[in-house]
């Protein structure tokens, strides 16, 4: 790509960004989005693609951490809620590198392209990958607390290193592949507010009638669903 034309650089760092941290949602799924004092729901697009649903968090926090939830799942034991719990705690020390990444790939760069020359262009990509090696550092020394294999954390850096936008997303990938998370019913009452407990409920009430639709009446599965349903509506503030 050619200094002269920033804008399609830009375009490209911004495009590989968001298509690394697009989900496709199944049906029965929904995610939370954690925030410094709550979580946010999400069921994804109205569209559907392939019969899933896209999901696009918010390109301006890339150190949030990510739930990826099925009101179909059973409920997890308590040992892999403290999992969870001691993985979540030890993300929050990865959000600073994403800062940093998202002004060095935000403002850095075009400030960079700005300027026009090869080696401020160069003083660039040797700073944003030094922050990107450092942050895999991170994430190697505490793969344990993060309950990642190496083999994980080695993919991780493949991906990071090999398309450097994408380490944008580190913590984001590192969140959705935790096993040890809370089941959605548990996080319901636990961690979301009031407002948005009125909002899953909304969104299951759509999801689950419409899967209803599809469910032979009195059959198991169709018990399963309205028995999923009722405790959500029972559970509602």
């Amino acid at each position: 790509m050619l200094l002269s034309d920033p804008w399609m650089l830009m375009g490209a760092v911004l495009g590989l960004y968001l298509y690394d941290a697009a989900l496709l949602l199944f049906h029965n799924e929904v995610v939370l989005e954690v925030r410094r004092r709550d979580f946010v729901v999400s069921g994804g697009s109205a569209l559907e693609f392939g019969g899933r649903h896209l999901f696009l968090p918010n390109p301006c926090c890339p150190h949030r951490v990510l739930l990826r939830l099925a009101w179909s799942a059973a409920a997890s034991p308590p040992r892999q809620r403290a999992r969870w719990q001691r993985a979540r705690l030890t993300l929050v020390t990865l959000a600073p590198w994403t800062w940093l990444l998202l002004g060095l790939f935000f403002v850095g760069l075009p400030g960079a392209l700005w300027l026009g020359t090869h080696v401020v262009l160069l003083g660039w990509l040797l700073s944003t990958y030094l922050v990107i090696v450092a942050m895999l550092v991170q994430v190697y020394r505490c793969r344990k607390a993060l309950n990642l294999s190496a083999r994980a954390v080695l993919a991780l850096a493949f991906d990071a290193l090999l398309c450097a936008p994408f380490a944008l997303n580190i913590v984001r990938k590192i969140s959705l592949r935790q096993e040890a998370v809370p089941d959605l019913r548990r996080a319901a009452s636990s961690l979301l507010s009031p407002v948005q407990q009125t909002v899953l409920l909304g969104l299951l009430r759509e999801r689950i009638r419409t899967s209803l639709d599809f469910a032979e009446p009195g059959s198991a599965a169709s018990n399963s669903l309205r028995a999923c349903l009722k405790h959500f509506e029972d559970s509602a503030p």
